[in-house]
Formats: C-alpha cells, structure tokens, sequence
C-alpha cells in the first residue's frame, strides 16, 4: 500500500533527525575523548556543543509524536505549544551546560597549573567535525526544503553555526601550535561558552514570544490587514491578534460593514476576508475568527488589539481606512 503525501514527509522528517541524531552523537564523542586526552578545553567546548544537538533533536523527535495530535476537547487549539514547552526546557539545559564549561576555563586561565600543548589529534578531530557538521547541515536543509519543513531547516542553520564554532576551535588550536601558547586553547574555551551561553538565551527568548501569544515578525499583521481591505464590502479592519502556534498563526479580527446588509450578506463577506488571508499566507493558517460589526460601531470595552496605524504597513497594501476615535 503507498503511503500518502502526509506520511512520506513524516518518513522523510524523522530519518533526517535520526541521522542528525547519530551524525552528532558520533561527532561529540570523538571531540570529547580526543579533548580530554589532549588536554584541549576548545575541543571539550565543540564537543559539548555537539552533545546539545543531539538532544535539541531527540526533544524535536520525540515532540513531533505529540504536536502531530489534532485538536481535542481537552486541547482545542491542539498540542502545537509541546515543542515550545519543551524548547523552553531545552534551552535551560543548553545554559547549565555553557555555564559549567565557563567555569572550567575560568578555572583553568587563572590556575597556577602548567598547561600541557594541545596533542595533533584534537586538531585532526576538529578537521573531522568540520566536515560531517556540513554534511548534516547539507542533509537537513534539503530534507526541509523537499519537506517544506521549517523545523528542519531551522536544525540547518543551527549547524551552519557549528560549522564556524568548530571553524574557531580549528583557528584557536592553530594558533597554539604557531605561538606556542596553551593558554589560547583556554581562551578558545571561554569564548566558545559564551557562545553557548548566548545560544541558550536567544532560544529562551524565541520560545516566549510564542508563549506569550505573541508573533516575531510583525510584517504578518500588514499581510492580514491588506487582504483584508481588498476584500470588496469590508470597512476598517482593526483589533487584530494574532498568535503563533509552532508554525501555524491563530488569527482574531474585527472588521465592519454596511448596517444595511443582511446577517447572510455580512457572513459571506466574513469568509471571503478568511479566504483572502489564507491565500495570502498559503498553508500558515491554524484557524480565523473574523468579527463583523455594523459600520461606525463603538465598542468602548474592547480588548486591545492593532490597527492598521500600529504596523508599518507596506506601500503597496493600498490601506486606507479610517480609524474612529476609539483607536478602532
């Protein structure tokens, strides 16, 4: 029996993560045994880094199973927050481990201890992570692009970063053996935490405006207004709110029409305005609930939400509605 489309893409998504799995699983226990029996800390670091891959994609694997699950009594918006939620935790994880490995090269820069040189074999082992590292990317980024899969090519560029952090480990290992100095190797350690450091926080960040039922990119809000307002009937859309979940947006707008129209009339301009904002954002709809209300109505008790004056709408969305004094 074929499988469907549907199927094939969930094939092809969880085959991509298990090689990025055993790819990186491979990489950080090369880098981790050869740094530690080199007495490298930028190897540790890289390897450490690579460790974090693998669990950032065993937590995207496993998510998957749930995100996948359709909306229920329980959970009518369905289960798209899981991979937030469980972003949210990974991210704290990344964090303890670049804090740790800060402190051990702090430890390690301000000891007395003579420090031994790098051996040949952590230079060779970061050769090594440098090309797999662009082998996996290469390997996600076409997976999630046959996939149209956002995730995936996120994984992408997250290895496309590993690329140049191993591309330092290679420079900072280089320059020990050139100025022979140990301490660089050290350096390179404390710099690559922070690196980690910044990554835990940007991903801790990221994560929040979604749970926050908020969206990055505002440009989405001029998308929705535009089709809006070149749906034919429709007079000032305002009090938009839009969230994200995972990669889907849940859209709430208001929109007014002539009060001489009929209850039916006034519905089918509704779902000609749902029609116009899912064409204009082609399989990025999780649902619209579109409010109609007679044209001039006020409504002082209103929840906040954005007008077509809170965004930087684009010159040829051709907007031009008028914003009562209720900031509707």
């Amino acid at each position: 029996m074929k499988n469907s489309p549907a199927d094939q893409r969930i094939t092809i998504i969880r085959r991509a993560s298990w090689r990025g799995i055993i790819g990186n699983a491979l990489l950080a226990l090369l880098k981790i045994i050869v740094g530690l029996l080199s007495g490298s800390m930028a190897v540790i670091a890289d390897g450490i880094d690579s460790a974090t891959d693998i669990v950032t994609s065993l937590i995207t694997l496993l998510t998957s199973a749930i995100i996948s699950e359709p909306p229920d009594k329980e959970h009518p918006w369905g289960h798209a927050r899981a991979e937030a939620i469980a972003t949210k935790a990974l991210s704290f994880f990344i964090f303890f481990a670049g804090a740790q490995l800060l402190i051990t090269a702090v430890q390690s820069l301000i000891s007395d201890a003579q420090r031994e040189m790098p051996g040949k074999w952590a230079l060779l082992a970061t050769g090594v992570s440098i090309v797999m590292k662009l082998l996996l990317a290469l390997d996600k980024y076409n997976a999630g692009r046959k996939t149209k899969s956002s995730m995936l090519v996120a994984d992408a560029q997250n290895m496309r970063n590993d690329i140049f952090l191993s591309l330092a480990v290679f420079i900072g290992l280089g320059g020990t053996y050139y100025f022979k100095m140990p301490v660089i190797d050290s350096i390179t350690g404390l710099l690559l935490s922070l690196w980690i450091l910044k990554s835990a926080y940007s991903l801790f960040m990221e994560t929040s405006t979604e749970l926050m039922d908020s969206v990055s990119d505002q440009s989405v809000y001029c998308t929705v207004f535009k089709a809006a307002t070149e749906t034919e009937g429709v007079l000032n859309p305002h009090r938009a709110r839009i969230r994200k979940l995972n990669m889907l947006y849940d859209i709430d707008l208001d929109i007014e029409v002539s009060g001489s129209l009929s209850l039916t009339a006034a519905h089918s301009i509704a779902v000609q305005v749902e029609e116009n904002i899912k064409k204009a954002l082609p399989d990025a709809i999780f649902d619209i609930m579109v409010h109609v209300e007679p044209e001039g109505n006020v409504e002082s008790e209103e929840q906040y939400g954005l007008t077509p004056n809170d965004v930087n709408v684009d010159e040829n969305a051709d907007i031009d509605v008028d914003v009562d004094e209720e900031g509707k």
